[in-house]
């Protein structure tokens, strides 16, 4: 059976999404992580789709030996954020090289906001 021109665009799609469900999945088990942040594509595709990603907060990039990958994140308050940033960068890695096989040459972590505890919030 002969391939059809999308079938690279297809597994190069397919396999984005999992090294990005993988990234998010690792990313949001670090202590200190509230959320993964919607970028603004991601809103897009949610709305003109109506398809949540659940990925979401997740680029990828391919770099010279492999991939890149950036974060957008909130913490929570009273998080030590170098920490995490380094925690969060340390399991995305391990986690997106052990399932994909991929070498990943960054991890860049946008911290976008803190989120308040909910006692915190309802008194300010």
């Amino acid at each position: 059976m002969a391939g059809t021109g999308n079938d690279k665009q297809t597994v190069n799609r397919v396999s984005e999404e999992i090294v990005s469900l993988i990234a998010a999945k690792a990313a949001r088990r670090v202590p200190g992580v509230s959320r993964l942040n919607e970028e603004f594509a991601d809103n897009l595709t949610k709305k003109l789709l109506r398809k949540d990603n659940i990925a979401r907060g997740i680029v990828l990039s391919r770099e010279q030996e492999g991939i890149g990958i950036e974060i957008y994140l909130n913490v929570e308050f009273g998080t030590k954020i170098p920490d995490l940033a380094w925690e969060v960068q340390s399991s995305v890695k391990e986690a997106v090289e052990s399932v994909t096989g991929l070498s990943v040459q960054k991890v860049d972590i946008h911290v976008q906001g803190v989120t308040l505890p909910k006692k915190m919030s309802q008194e300010g």
